[in-house]
């Protein structure tokens, strides 16, 4: 009786420290926007969609926010999924480059950089 007892009081604390182990580390995304000569961009508007067709139809944000002085920001306890990434500042967006990410990994405090660019208004 007491093996038995004492195999299910370990497989219990196993996955009780996974599960804490998947709270202190949640799978996070850091997304970096940089203009088309690498600079960073401050105050960018970023959203992420869950699939093509959202992010086509602009609709069922996930998550949005503004990059911050360092032209970064942080999308915290995400799936471990791709998302579509649509960032925008002024006449700049993301539409001429890269706005997918690849499946984020678990746990882990994914990187990528985004860059935007747009035709400057011709000053009179």
């Amino acid at each position: 009786m007491k093996p038995v007892f004492l195999f299910f009081a370990v497989l219990f604390l196993a996955f009780s420290q996974q599960e804490a182990k998947a709270q202190l580390f949640p799978t996070n995304l850091e997304i970096t926007v940089l203009d088309d000569k690498g600079n960073i961009q401050r105050g960018v508007s970023v959203k992420l969609y869950a699939t093509e067709d959202d992010y086509d139809e602009d609709e069922n944000v996930v998550v949005s926010g503004k990059t911050d002085e360092k032209g970064e920001i942080k999308f915290k306890k995400l799936d471990t999924k791709p998302y579509y990434i649509r960032a925008v500042k002024g006449d700049m967006d993301n539409e001429s480059s890269a706005n997918q990410t690849g499946v984020l990994e678990q746990k882990r405090n994914n990187k990528v950089n985004v860059i935007v660019s747009g035709f400057a208004l011709p000053k009179n």
